[in-house]
């Protein structure tokens, strides 16, 4: 995928953080289990305060203006992509297995954005995003690890 400015970027991890939302609030309105509901939830609500985060830089500043290392033509999308897409009728393994490939998907592409734009306004805001992405990772990994991995 090419972008043609940095506000395209951003309006794509928009797009990516709300169907991060839309993913963790469904599976948490599915799932009985109450630990992972509420974990799934949290997640949800976490994905929501990223896009409202990229939504008010985008409405609030001339985002084109600032200039990063290199144009923003390439985010190399084909390396994010999920090969196996989880609908209502997946199992909680996975769920959880997407779930740690999208949040891997996040944490590259804010980290990518943060190498990009290191040294602007933005790092900072790019910087936060990697590191909750990261803590996003690793809960899922830990309770993957707890409820999945002892029977693999």
């Amino acid at each position: 995928m090419v972008f043609e400015s940095l506000k395209d970027v951003l309006n794509f991890a928009i797009t990516k953080e709300q169907s991060s939302y839309d993913l963790y609030t469904m599976f948490g309105d599915m799932i009985r289990n109450v630990s992972a509901k509420k974990l799934l939830r949290d997640l949800a609500a976490q994905e929501l305060g990223h896009r409202r985060m990229l939504e008010n830089i985008v409405s609030t500043e001339n985002v084109d203006s600032i200039l990063g290392k290199r144009a923003p033509r390439d985010l190399q999308i084909s390396d994010y992509m999920v090969a196996e897409l989880v609908n209502p009728g997946s199992d909680p393994h996975q769920v959880m297995l997407y779930a740690m490939k999208r949040e891997q998907e996040s944490l590259d592409r804010y980290n990518m954005l943060l190498d990009n734009y290191e040294g602007t306004e933005l790092a900072p805001l790019f910087s936060a995003l990697a590191s909750e992405e990261l803590r996003h990772k690793e809960t899922l990994e830990r309770e993957y690890e707890e409820h999945f991995a002892q029977w693999m």
